[in-house]
């Protein structure tokens, strides 16, 4: 599921659009930012924070309802929340990437943080968001 998800996210023409460049690619990463470049921003980063597996009788059912958390950096708090919204569009609907079934997600948490000055001039702002993200294989 998580190389489907971030697979899905840097494929979708919004966040193609809102989002910075790492080596040929959207900024989209699983827990670490790639790069500090001007060109790489903005960003955002994916984490697992439960793993929401599902369970019945019988055992594990096959549905997943992971949390992610969705952090989103831009060099101004509107470049953040503009990837973040695109990302939001992107997941929200039903879809299938390489075998799983991503059904539709939920915004369960939003925060946004103080800027951070990085050092070396670059000060950067963040969104973060929590969604639960169904999932089964097909």
């Amino acid at each position: 599921m998580r190389a489907q998800l971030v697979a899905r996210l840097r494929a979708e023409a919004g966040v193609i659009a809102a989002a910075g460049i790492v080596s040929a690619r959207p900024a989209i990463d699983w827990i670490e930012r790639q790069s500090d470049s001007d060109a790489a921003f903005p960003a955002a980063t994916l984490q697992i924070i439960s793993p929401g597996r599902e369970y019945d009788h019988d055992g594990p059912t096959g549905l997943g309802m992971p949390r992610v958390r969705i952090e989103c950096f831009g060099k101004s708090q509107s470049d953040a929340v503009v990837l973040a919204d695109a990302i939001r569009d992107a997941i929200e609907p039903s879809a299938t990437v390489s075998g799983i079934r991503f059904h539709r997600a939920k915004l369960l948490f939003e925060r946004d943080f103080n800027p951070e000055d990085l050092g070396g001039g670059l000060k950067i702002f963040r969104n973060l968001r929590d969604y639960q993200i169904p999932a089964t294989s097909e």
